[in-house]
């Protein structure tokens, strides 16, 4: 048994966990986007056809908020979309100031392929650097994460 399973970190220890969380956020990063070099879109815009894989249609100004950047960097994003035929616009049924964006069947397929090289890719290096116990460590942790982040 180790300390901390009697007692809560303390507050250094927190902030080192942060810190390393951070910076390992950014090695995971940079190693999924080598993963999956030669994809033909940017992890940026991978991250809005995830999204709208999963939520369905949206408005520039609804993935913009969702993915935290200015309206206008996510226009950037959607008009690269666009013209690579990954997204398409339609009328907004409520507001004609608005368009809806959605994935045309390409973009639902990039979404899948890219999905696949990332996720196996991660799935091999769980096989792979780490044994049974430590595998069902990072699935709980996992779960905790996902806490940190959820979406209001």
């Amino acid at each position: 048994m180790t300390a901390h399973e009697h007692q809560p970190p303390s507050p250094d220890e927190l902030r080192e966990a942060a810190s390393k969380i951070r910076a390992l956020a950014g090695q995971l990063t940079r190693r999924l986007r080598e993963a999956s070099e030669g994809a033909d879109v940017t992890m940026s815009q991978a991250a809005v056809l995830s999204r709208l894989d999963r939520r369905g249609p949206a408005t520039t100004v609804e993935l913009a908020r969702a993915e935290r950047v200015r309206p206008q960097s996510m226009g950037a994003t959607l008009a690269a979309l666009e013209d690579a035929g990954l997204v398409e616009r339609s009328p907004h049924p409520t507001d004609r100031r608005q368009a809806l964006i959605s994935l045309t069947a390409e973009g639902r397929r990039q979404v899948e392929e890219v999905r696949r090289t990332r996720e196996g890719w991660i799935a091999k290096a769980l096989r792979e650097e780490l044994d049974d116990r430590e595998r069902a460590v990072v699935v709980e942790a996992v779960g905790l994460l996902a806490r940190l982040v959820e979406e209001e």
